[in-house]
């Protein structure tokens, strides 16, 4: 990553949790909105409530920060609605997320050897 590369993407680091699980799921395979809404639901086993509106403007907030794009609609793919708009990660959108990965392995580590993380299995 060049060194104008990792500032773009300091500068949307952190950031909040409903945009770096889109992008890693959007990392393992296009989605539409609605796809995106439900392997959430599944992943956090009902923990992570998304409401449509609250994806649909994060999705818009996220393309217009250069991190998705839409991916075109896929009518072959989906039979059930061939309205479906599906997004994909953008190459900056996975620097970014990569950058977020990074910065929270760093967090945890510190929480680790601060022995924040043994504490609590032990309670």
């Amino acid at each position: 990553m060049s060194r104008e590369d990792l500032a773009q993407a300091r500068k949307l680091t952190p950031m909040r949790p409903v945009v770096f699980e889109i992008l890693l799921l959007l990392n393992e395979r296009d989605l539409h909105g609605y796809g995106i809404m439900t392997v959430l639901k599944e992943r956090k086993q009902g923990r992570f409530i998304l409401g449509p509106g609250t994806l649909y403007r994060t999705l818009k907030e996220m393309k217009g920060k250069g991190l998705i794009e839409p991916a075109g609609r896929r009518a072959a793919e989906d039979a059930d609605n061939e309205r479906r708009l599906y997004y994909s990660i953008t190459p900056f959108g996975r620097r970014v997320a990569s950058a977020e990965a990074r910065r929270m392995a760093r967090l945890v580590r510190t929480a680790d050897l601060g022995g924040l993380l043994s504490d609590a299995e032990n309670r």
